[in-house]
């Protein structure tokens, strides 16, 4: 999304691919190398030219956006996917959203509306909550088909960017970010999150991490 919980969850998959590629380029022969190879489906004495290299291989990102989405957090998603070299998918899904709305008012002849356009904070709430859903179950269909579409085997994992604060409090939605296979930052603060990415920004020398762990939250 470009926010600070889903740039963490990318951050740490980028230090790993970081820690990986600095391992199997010192011994092409290590644990590690042959690890390397089987993920990204190499053979031989194969490592990766970069940690980007290997990252393009088997992370891959995708800013789902809706009318509603900012210029902002969409560049900072792709700058972000960039920097650690993810196979990254743009998506919109308001197409989603609007069959999803047609459904309920066939059913029910009523159409929400969010609370800035005159609209309960029933409504409002449920038309967030859709599209956060909606999030996960593509993200779900990326994971079984892009292997497909980028004509490889297997399947991929869904990463979380459900943060500890978030759990605790029960400020969230059930079945968006916070349904995955793994994540990464499910014991972790906000505050720590976004020390970790100032961190990084300065470890990896990459200044959009700054810039999302600065920015201004939008939920």
């Amino acid at each position: 999304s470009g926010g600070a919980d889903s740039t963490s969850t990318a951050t740490i998959v980028h230090c790993m691919c970081i820690l990986v590629h600095k391992a199997a380029k010192a011994d092409p022969d290590s644990i590690v190398a042959k690890d390397c190879r089987r993920i990204c489906g190499e053979k031989g004495k194969w490592v990766p030219d970069s940690s980007q290299d290997m990252a393009h291989r088997i992370f891959h990102t995708s800013f789902m956006g809706t009318e509603h989405s900012s210029t902002e957090t969409r560049d900072r998603a792709k700058k972000v996917a960039d920097q650690i070299g993810a196979y990254h998918q743009p998506i919109t899904i308001d197409a989603i959203v609007a069959a999803i709305l047609f459904m309920f008012w066939s059913v029910t002849s009523r159409k929400p509306k969010f609370l800035s356009h005159g609209g309960t904070k029933s409504e409002d709430l449920a038309l967030q909550n859709i599209q956060a859903r909606i999030r996960m179950v593509v993200a779900y269909l990326l994971a079984q088909l892009l292997p497909l579409v980028r004509k490889r085997s297997g399947f991929l994992l869904v990463l979380g960017s459900a943060n500890v604060d978030e759990g605790l409090r029960g400020y969230m939605t059930k079945y968006d970010c916070s349904s995955a296979d793994l994540n990464p930052i499910g014991a972790v603060s906000k505050g720590d999150l976004k020390l970790m990415l100032k961190w990084a920004a300065k470890e990896y020398e990459s200044p959009v991490l700054e810039e999302v762990a600065n920015a201004t939250p939008t939920a």
